[in-house]
């Protein structure tokens, strides 16, 4: 499936997404739209992170199955399978409805999580 110039079919665990305003790389990221990630309200389900960003908008995002990778997050996450969902401030912390996830290295402000 196509929208605007991004194309779907075929593109794997990075794809190139549009990110909504305000979003930065490094960001915990929700799907704020059709083909967007953006930093999302405050409880939405963790979707990724955002690894690039271009000066048109759009960005390779880090979805499941992306593997481990270091996300920004509110305290110090429990180790473990957990179930992860943005602050609405590009960080990701434990919350009902979210994205389940294994947080294999925990410290405060910083995870490790495999997607």
């Amino acid at each position: 499936m196509k929208l605007g110039e991004l194309v779907f079919n075929g593109q794997n665990h990075f794809p190139t997404m549009n990110l909504a305003a305000g979003t930065v790389v490094g960001d915990a990221v929700a799907h704020t739209g059709a083909a967007t990630a953006g930093r999302g309200a405050d409880g939405n389900p963790l979707l990724g992170k955002v690894l690039t960003k271009e000066a048109d908008g759009v960005g390779a995002v880090a979805l499941e199955g992306a593997g481990f990778t270091d996300i920004a997050t509110v305290g110090t996450l429990p180790l473990g399978y957990q179930t992860l969902v943005v602050d609405g401030a590009g960080k990701a912390k434990v919350g009902a409805g979210g994205t389940r996830v294994l947080v294999n290295i925990a410290q405060n402000g910083l995870a490790n999580i495999k997607l």
